[in-house]
């Protein structure tokens, strides 16, 4: 049977994308060393060179932590961005359990609820900083771009 019109538009393996910046690996593994470090599983990205014309989406399960986790630094891009924590409390789906320092500018803004980030374009945010994970987490960014980009920064 040939394959279906539409069906390169469910994504659902893991796509092949490009490692992180060797910068960004070396202070994951410092934090790593030091006993700060998420146990976290990459569930799915979706960029313009997976669906052309799609913007930039990944979906993680963040597990559990240990230590307070550093897992961005303050970058900024051209385009809109939305961040999406969720957590998985049936009873209390609100309830994020975790409590994570997020940055707007120079706001810092502690988040322990289930909640949607909106980033206008060119407005610095990060760094993101994981103090808990109590129960596991589902962790989306998205963003207008047609892959993800930064105009400043960069870890390289």
């Amino acid at each position: 049977m040939a394959g279906r019109k539409y069906e390169k538009y469910i994504i659902k393996e893991e796509a092949k994308m490009p490692p992180p910046p060797a910068e960004m690996i070396k202070r994951l593994e410092e934090q790593r060393k030091a006993g700060n470090y998420a146990e976290s599983t990459h569930m799915f990205s979706l960029n313009d060179a997976i669906a052309k014309g799609a913007f930039y989406v990944d979906c993680v399960w963040m597990w559990s932590q240990k230590g307070k986790l550093y897992t961005e630094i303050s970058h900024t891009h051209e385009w809109d961005e939305v961040w999406v924590f969720a957590g998985t409390d049936r009873e209390n789906p609100k309830d994020l359990g975790a409590v994570l320092d997020f940055y707007l500018g120079d706001e810092q803004y502690v988040i322990d609820q289930s909640c949607i980030v909106f980033i206008p374009g060119g407005l610095s945010h990060g760094p993101c900083g994981m103090r808990k994970i109590d129960r596991p987490l589902l962790f989306i960014t998205m963003g207008n771009g047609g892959a993800y980009t930064r105009t400043a920064g960069n870890e390289t």
